[in-house]
């Protein structure tokens, strides 16, 4: 995709939001990620994999390299 993001390819995210189902809302440059399927916490940087890429947003989930992980209850797994 020309200018934008890549499917398939991980990309560091800060989450600055979270929408009403709960999905992780950040930017890798110009462009907005919806990080799905995810217990993200806004303020921290999570590692994610782009799933499905348009011009303008795309939806990613988080990558397996993520070493730290946030659960719905605000706790800490370290894998």
């Amino acid at each position: 995709m020309e200018g934008g993001l890549l499917e398939g390819e991980i990309y560091d995210l800060n989450i600055k939001a979270k929408n009403m189902r709960g999905e992780g809302i950040g930017q890798v440059n110009d462009t907005v990620v919806f990080v799905k399927n995810a217990k993200t916490r806004i303020g921290k940087m999570y590692k994610v994999k782009i799933t499905k890429a348009y011009r303008t947003f795309a939806y990613a989930e988080p990558s397996e390299d993520n070493s730290k992980y946030f659960i719905g209850n605000g706790s800490l797994i370290i894998g």
